[in-house]
């Protein structure tokens, strides 16, 4: 019976992953982040006599007895592997944004297809040499 347990334990965790994950690359990363917390909270207050039972269920204990793995010791773990995938999602739209706005032209700069940020080395080069030979040709 415990293994029962633990694979209908192991089924409501993957498919409470499998929704989080799926909202935070369909949707929203924050709405991924308020079903992460809410779901279990609310769980939790609207039927404590099912869920509190659930999450202290103890699985196996560890180091001779003196550690218990319960439902609430995955649910704990599943949080903070989901969170951090939800704030380095967060960070890399944030740093990807970031890195956009840097390449845009701005007012005073000049940015012909020479200089782009992506072309080649040879082109940014002979690139610079012009700009160097019309800045040398302005002060003669």
């Amino acid at each position: 019976m415990d293994i029962m347990a633990f694979i209908g334990s192991a089924l409501l965790f993957a498919v409470f992953a499998a929704v989080v994950l799926f909202v935070l690359i369909n949707m929203s990363s924050r709405l991924a982040l308020a079903i992460l917390f809410l779901a279990p909270v609310l769980l939790i207050l609207l039927i404590p006599g099912i869920s509190l039972p659930f999450l202290s269920y103890q699985h196996m204990l560890l180091a001779e007895g003196l550690v218990p793995i319960n439902n609430y010791h995955i649910l704990l773990m599943l949080w903070s592997t989901l969170i951090g995938l939800i704030l380095y999602t967060e960070f890399l739209t944030w740093y990807i944004a970031r890195g956009s706005s840097i390449r845009t032209k701005k007012p005073g700069i000049s940015m012909s297809p020479g200089s782009s940020p992506f072309a080649t080395f040879r082109e940014n080069l002979s690139f610079a040499i012009e700009q160097a030979k019309k800045d040398l040709q302005k002060r003669n």
